[in-house]
């Protein structure tokens, strides 16, 4: 029997990424997806190369990466702060942590200086 392509092989996994992940609301980044497919996966995926998408690779840095980053209650994933616009009237206005693992979503009427005094500082800048 032939093998399957390698380019075979990443439409499979990521089909299978996008059933388990995406389909079921675990994630809605395909990118994230193929991580976590991967990451359950590891025989399966042998050679299959997983893609970060550059947003996030290139996510430029934040004064909030100085600090110990809050854990979401629904996976234990890192969640990321999201800021408002103080100027936008309705729920543009809201800051909330986002989980890049799951999509949970918490909003707080908190403002940057009362968020980052609620959280510690990391050492040497490293989580």
């Amino acid at each position: 029997m032939n093998e399957l392509s390698e380019l075979d092989r990443r439409r499979a996994a990521i089909a299978e990424a996008r059933r388990l992940y995406i389909a079921t609301g675990k994630t809605r980044n395909i990118s994230e997806a193929m991580r976590l497919y991967i990451r359950a996966h590891p025989s399966e995926c042998e050679g299959v190369r997983a893609f970060i998408s550059t947003r996030e690779k290139d996510r430029p840095k934040t004064i909030v990466d100085d600090y110990e980053r809050p854990k979401c209650r629904k996976c234990g994933g890192k969640m990321f702060l999201k800021l408002g616009c103080a100027a936008c009237k309705g729920p543009v206005n809201k800051n909330y942590w986002i989980c890049k693992e799951c999509g949970f979503k918490h909003y707080t009427k908190k403002s940057l200086p009362e968020i980052l005094a609620g959280l510690k500082r990391l050492e040497n800048g490293k989580s």
